[in-house]
């Protein structure tokens, strides 16, 4: 049985296998975390909407940012997880952000918070193209990974038998595969784990679509 092929291709049933023990554990996680939140505010001081929780799960995150005065439509390979999620925010669909359901140019700000690891570190630059896509000129991103090299593959999430595969990235990995897709980066951080999480030190990278000007648009 090829355990990590099996894993990469069940994300969206492994996250709908243990929506209801994620929404528990980490529905509040913000509570205890000042670093994510002090990024969070001034990502949304900085964002026009409307806004896209990508890897939104239950909705905790975008519900912080939609609190804020934004407009916040969830986007999750889980069903279970996208229909939490709506419950939270202005909507929530099932989808892929290597795929992104939306128009070119539609989006005022992305925000995905550690859901860029279930996407395979080939894919990551086509990742971040498709945020860039959709994102209008001068539309501001923040995204957030675990620290480190290789690929994490079980066959145990949150105490579910269901298979569960992410990648690991570097920040400058992140900084490399932004600016690869086109997108400004304007803010690149590293943070140790608090006590109550996981052991892997959490990077942000904050990055923009580049606004257009007169001297890159051609006459006619």
């Amino acid at each position: 049985m090829d355990v990590a092929g099996t894993a990469w291709e069940h994300l969206g049933a492994s996250y709908d296998d243990v929506a209801d023990v994620y929404d528990t554990r980490f529905a509040d996680e913000l509570d205890a975390k000042p670093a994510d939140r002090e990024l969070l505010e001034r990502f949304v001081a900085s964002t026009t909407g409307p806004l896209v929780d990508i890897g939104c799960g239950p909705g905790h995150i975008g519900a912080f940012v939609r609190a804020r005065g934004h407009r916040v439509v969830g986007l999750d390979l889980s069903p279970a997880m996208a229909r939490r999620a709506s419950a939270r925010l202005d909507g929530a669909v099932v989808g892929d952000v290597r795929a992104l359901p939306f128009a070119d140019r539609s989006i005022g700000g992305i925000v995905a918070f550690y859901s860029l690891i279930h996407v395979r570190r080939p894919e990551l630059v086509g990742a971040l193209g498709e945020i860039r896509r959709v994102l209008r000129p001068g539309g501001r991103t923040l995204f957030s990974a675990h620290e480190g090299t290789g690929d994490v593959v079980v066959e145990e999430f949150l105490g579910r038998p269901s298979p569960f595969a992410a990648t690991l990235f570097t920040l400058d990995e992140l900084v490399a595969a932004a600016t690869g897709a086109g997108l400004e980066v304007t803010t690149s951080e590293r943070r140790p784990p608090y006590p109550e999480e996981g052991r892997t030190t959490r990077l942000y990278v904050g990055a923009r679509r580049p606004s257009i000007t007169l001297s890159s648009v051609r006459a006619g």
